[in-house]
């Protein structure tokens, strides 16, 4: 297989060869022998550039800077200082509007103390949809809300007959109840171990 290979290969090359000097013909071997060619051009007178005159305007202009930047002989504060301090009033605003701020939002959280605890919470749960329950779980020790389950989710169409969303009022009235009588049993509870204490 490499002798087929090298021997295609010699052939092609000697087609490209034979190609290539029928079609650059005389013109390849004059532009070959050329040998000569013009003189190069004078040189040219280069400028000092941008950055010399930047540098040398930097000389005064700093010494002009260090001069404002010292105060007078009399201690009167020098014009750049003067300057600055003419901003100072935005510090003061600042201070004043941060401190307003500050006690609004302590106010804020003042009231919102005070009132979280003055009403008992609501036994209804106002739900967004019809399809989402929350089904309220006492546990043994704990009274907290442990479980939320979904109900009646999935696409309203291509349902098939009798599996769509069901009417969900009769589950939420069996456990508002269930939670009522729950909560009439701890109210037992606490009141028995009141009357023993």
């Amino acid at each position: 297989m490499s002798a087929l290979r090298n021997t295609s290969t010699q052939f092609s090359d000697k087609l490209k060869s034979q190609y290539l000097r029928k079609s650059v013909g005389l013109s390849r071997r004059s532009s070959s022998s050329a040998s000569n060619h013009g003189h190069h051009t004078a040189p040219r007178n280069e400028p000092l550039g941008k950055q010399l005159y930047i540098t040398l305007a930097l000389f005064p202009l700093s010494i002009g800077i260090y001069t404002l930047s010292r105060p007078d002989a009399n201690g009167k504060p020098s014009t750049i200082t003067r300057y600055i301090d003419s901003f100072s009033h935005y510090n003061e605003e600042w201070s004043k509007r941060n401190l307003l701020h500050t006690k609004a939002i302590e106010q804020a959280a003042y009231d919102r103390n005070l009132f979280h605890g003055s009403s008992p919470p609501k036994k209804v749960i106002n739900l967004r949809f019809p399809e989402y329950a929350r089904l309220v779980l006492v546990a043994t020790f704990h009274d907290i809300l442990t479980t939320t389950r979904i109900f009646n989710t999935g696409s309203p169409f291509n349902v098939v007959a009798g599996q769509g969303p069901q009417d969900m009022d009769v589950l939420v009235a069996h456990y508002t109840s269930l939670n009522a009588e729950e909560e009439k049993r701890k109210r037992k509870v606490m009141a028995s171990r009141a009357s023993e204490t």
